[in-house]
């Protein structure tokens, strides 16, 4: 009977697990918020006029204020017409730092240094920065809409168009592609705090 026993208690001891998954790494939700904030170096939105666009900006130009720089696209004739006595497709008027553009950058920015320095596993505050972080960047597009219709920055005069025309304003796939990440980001951290089940 006794060796019995002994076999049975060495067996359980070997049974132990030792492997560690890929969502308990800080790595992937660090790399998704790098990701998100290297994206606002790219245009984010753009002016369009009937589906066609006409100027855009990055997400750091957005958040600065910086001009948005025009599309400049030539007719049949190869003639870029009126376009070119303006100042090398950028507008000279003025534009306000976007609330929303800031608040989205420095939630990516304080992400990423809490991903990347945190070593509380049960901490779960990432999540919700990584959402306040795209739910920022929804709103800054829905405040760039609503300053097409009545702000001057955005107004056709400013873009030569006529008035009966639609000026609207889209986001890029650079911008949908951070809102994801953002998401994922927020994710892959709640997915990363949660107990390991034996």
């Amino acid at each position: 009977m006794e060796p019995t026993g002994t076999q049975d208690s060495t067996l359980h001891i070997s049974t132990t697990p030792t492997t560690t998954g890929m969502f308990e790494s800080k790595m992937p939700s660090a790399v998704a918020f790098l990701v998100a904030i290297l994206l606002f170096l790219l245009p984010f939105a753009e002016v369009r006029c009937n589906g066609t666009a006409l100027a855009n900006n990055t997400g750091v130009g957005i958040a600065t204020g910086s001009d948005w720089k025009e599309l400049v696209t030539k007719n049949m004739f190869g003639d870029s017409g009126d376009t070119e006595t303006r100042d090398k497709g950028e507008y000279t008027t003025s534009h306000d730092p976007n609330a929303f553009a800031i608040a989205a950058l420095a939630l990516g920015v304080i992400g990423l240094i809490v991903a990347l320095f945190s070593v509380a596993r049960k901490s779960n505050i990432n999540f919700y920065i990584g959402l306040l972080a795209a739910a920022s960047l929804v709103a800054m597009l829905i405040d760039l809409r609503s300053k097409a219709k009545s702000d001057r920055p955005l107004n056709s005069s400013d873009l030569d168009v006529s008035g009966a025309m639609k000026i609207t304003v889209d986001g890029t796939a650079s911008y949908y592609i951070a809102v994801i990440l953002f998401i994922v980001a927020g994710i892959l951290t709640l997915l990363r705090s949660k107990p390991k089940t034996r």
